[in-house]
C-alpha cells in the first residue's frame, strides 16, 4: 500500500491537492482497438527475442511502491526503455486521468515479462486530470513521448487515445478478472513506436494533449546507467 500526493487540475484551471491510496498497482498490455497495431508491436518486441503473450489483453500486477514523480531512474542495463500510456486512478470508479511511463528492461523482458515490469519504476507526472472532464472528447486526446539518444531529440511516439482501448472498456476487463477496483492505479498499455522498432535513450519525455480544452500534460525523466563493477 502506497499513498501519492498529486495535484488535480479541472477544466476551469483549480486545483486540488489530495493524498490517492493505492492498493494496487496494475499494468495492461496489448490493448490497441486496432488488432493489425497491436500485432505491430508484438512484432517488435518479438525481433529482440520477446515472445508474444499468451492472452491479450493482458494485466500485470506489481508492487505499488514502483509508482511515483521520479525525474530521474537508474537502470543497470541500456537496453531498458520508457512507453507512452494513459493512467487511471480508481476508486470503484474512474476519478482522474494523467499519463505516465512504463519504464521496462527489455532484456528481462525476453525470459519474463512479469519480472521484467517489476524492474524499474512507472513514472507519472504530479498533475491529473478528472476523468469526468474528458470522457465526452476521450478519442480526441493525444499521447507523444520523446527519446533523447546521444543527446539528440527523437519523436518516438504519437497517437490518439483512440488506438487504445477505452478507460470503460479497461474497466470492464479488470473486473471480468475477478479483481478489486478500489484504489487502483491502472497503466493503460502503449501505443506503436514511430521508429517502428524500440531505442534506447538517456532521457524519456512523455505528454497527454487536450486539444479541446487547449491544455496538455508533460513530463520527463533522465535514465542513468549504474556503473559497472566486476
Amino acid at each position: 500500500m502506497k499513498n501519492i500526493r498529486i495535484n488535480v487540475l479541472d477544466k476551469n484551471h483549480h486545483i486540488e491537492v489530495i493524498d490517492f491510496k493505492v492498493d494496487l498497482l496494475l499494468l495492461a498490455g496489448w490493448t490497441g482497438r486496432d488488432k493489425e497495431s497491436v500485432m505491430k508491436h508484438i512484432k517488435e518486441l518479438e525481433a529482440i527475442g520477446i515472445p508474444r503473450p499468451k492472452k491479450i489483453p493482458a494485466l500485470y500486477p506489481i508492487s505499488s511502491y514502483l509508482i511515483d514523480t521520479y525525474n530521474e531512474i537508474e537502470v543497470q542495463t541500456q537496453q531498458t526503455s520508457g512507453e507512452v500510456e494513459y493512467v487511471l486512478f480508481i476508486n470503484e470508479n474512474i476519478e482522474y486521468i494523467t499519463v505516465g511511463s512504463d519504464h521496462t528492461d527489455r532484456e528481462i523482458e525476453k525470459i519474463d515479462i512479469k519480472k521484467s515490469k517489476q524492474m524499474y519504476p512507472k513514472i507519472i507526472p504530479p498533475i491529473v486530470w478528472k476523468y469526468d472532464d474528458v470522457k465526452d472528447h476521450w478519442d480526441e486526446l493525444i499521447l507523444v513521448s520523446k527519446q533523447w539518444i546521444n543527446g539528440e531529440e527523437i519523436l518516438y511516439q504519437n497517437s490518439s487515445t483512440k488506438a487504445l482501448i477505452t478507460p470503460s472498456e479497461l474497466l470492464k476487463i479488470i473486473n471480468d478478472y475477478g479483481l478489486s477496483c478500489k484504489n487502483l492505479i491502472v497503466f493503460s498499455g502503449t501505443i506503436p513506436t514511430i521508429t517502428n522498432k524500440l531505442m534506447f535513450g538517456e532521457k524519456f519525455r512523455m505528454e497527454i494533449i487536450d486539444p479541446l480544452l487547449n491544455r496538455h500534460i508533460l513530463y520527463e525523466y533522465n535514465i542513468k546507467q549504474l556503473p559497472k563493477v566486476d
